[in-house]
């Protein structure tokens, strides 16, 4: 199975390396996509042996992952994780065996211990768990968790309209409709590096303009 890693990077110069290093034991290749750094996190991430997508300005999250996914063809499962340091690389064979039978398997905090989550973040991803759990008919404990494998052969299926933090809504939305299985896996998840680019009040609108987008287009 050739496997591919794709991770966006803002302002990340001191996790984006560990990260590549511990990650490329498990991926044939890495794609860091730096979305508008300031810092080194390019020239890190490239020492590291990532190949780096270097945005001029930054762009948001959905979009630096979109240009990513663009060098993903020809790959039997891709991952895309965070590059703040929050997810540990030596899970993602956890999540590679779930697709197996798979078509998109979402890393889930609330499958293993969440009680070090942030209460604000317990709150939203409780809130989101509910609506999109109801929007997809199916059961997801963490639709925000950032930390996910798609099988490749249907990752071109995949249309992903979405702006800065709704894209892993938008993804299962997505993948609800292209009849995709989607799957779980517990994941454990790393508290304490700080995200200088979320923005909680316009995040969360964008999020709910994105979904009502999706569902119009219906």
């Amino acid at each position: 199975m050739r496997k591919i890693a794709v991770i966006p990077a803002f302002n990340e110069e001191r996790a984006i390396g560990g990260i590549v290093t511990k990650t490329s034991e498990y991926v044939d290749k890495i794609v860091v996509v730096d979305d508008g750094s300031v810092d080194k996190t390019s020239n890190i991430a490239g020492k590291a042996g990532a190949e780096v997508i270097r945005l001029d300005i930054n762009t948001g999250k959905a979009n630096a992952v979109r240009e990513g996914l663009r060098l993903c063809s020809g790959y039997d499962a891709v991952i895309i994780m965070d590059g703040d340091g929050q997810h540990l690389p030596r899970e993602i064979p956890i999540l590679l065996e779930k697709l197996e039978n798979s078509d998109l398997v979402i890393g889930s905090r609330f499958l293993k211990d969440a009680t070090k989550m942030p209460l604000n973040s317990k709150i939203s991803n409780k809130i989101a768990s509910l609506l999109m759990s109801s929007l997809i008919r199916q059961k997801i404990t963490d639709p925000q968790s950032g930390l996910r494998a798609i099988r490749g052969e249907r990752m071109g299926e995949l249309e992903l309209k979405a702006e800065r933090y709704a894209l892993e809504h938008i993804m299962l939305l997505e993948a609800k409709r292209k009849h995709f299985v989607i799957s779980e896996a517990p994941i454990t998840t790393v508290y304490g590096a700080e995200r200088s680019d979320i923005h909680p009040v316009r995040d969360t609108l964008i999020v709910i303009l994105n979904i009502m987008k999706f569902i119009l287009r219906l």
